[in-house]
């Protein structure tokens, strides 16, 4: 199984090099594409070391998730990284991936967010060991680590209107269509830029 990685950058240098760091250091993938939303603080100088598309300014989150997922058509799997996230469990992406192979693909995975804000807490549905994986069903994960079946994410990014109005309509979106947003609950990750995002005024939906 062929597994994309998607992660869309803007301003944030530290931060997303302290990703890419504990990312290939804990796991891997078969492709990873950044999708740079006009920075002007070096981060653009940085990913031309990596599979990249450079934006002439800020379109949003939402915009850059869709041409990133119209150019990956070729991949089983989709991975959304945040540029603010610490990889915690090793060989993360192979443990979810065989998630898949025994429970099969009608589900949205992520691993724990360590620093999850209360706050943005999704509700939880319930928890069941699916052969061997103890998992928690929620409205949604968040995204900031989420590992979804190609097919829902060309569908979310053609319709889009859900993908415009964030983690809990997208959340909603999946489960309409099958698809249970699940932790794993022993798998980890670990949010690092909470309270350091971009201020949502300069995002264009």
């Amino acid at each position: 199984m062929k597994v994309a990685a998607v992660t869309i950058t803007y301003n944030r240098l530290e931060l997303t090099k302290k990703t890419v760091e504990s990312f290939y250091e804990k796991t891997n993938v078969d492709f990873h594409l950044f999708i740079d939303n006009g920075s002007t603080d070096g981060t653009q100088e940085y990913l031309k070391g990596f599979n990249h598309v450079l934006l002439d300014r800020n379109y949003g989150i939402a915009y850059a998730f869709r041409e990133a997922v119209r150019l990956l058509k070729d991949y089983d799997f989709i991975l959304k990284l945040d540029n603010d996230v610490e990889t915690v469990t090793f060989n993360v992406i192979n443990k979810m991936l065989s998630f898949y192979e025994l429970n099969g693909r009608n589900y949205i995975v992520s691993p724990v967010d360590l620093n999850l804000d209360k706050a943005y807490s999704p509700a939880v549905f319930g928890e069941q060991n699916l052969k061997g994986f103890k998992a928690r069903f929620t409205t949604h994960t968040g995204g900031a680590f989420q590992l979804a079946p190609n097919v829902i994410c060309q569908r979310l990014c053609t319709e889009f209107k859900h993908l415009k109005y964030g983690d809990y309509m997208i959340g909603k979106y999946y489960r309409r269509h099958a698809y249970r947003p699940v932790y794993l609950l022993d798998l980890e990750m670990k949010h690092i830029g909470i309270n350091q995002s971009t201020p949502s005024k300069e995002y264009v939906l």
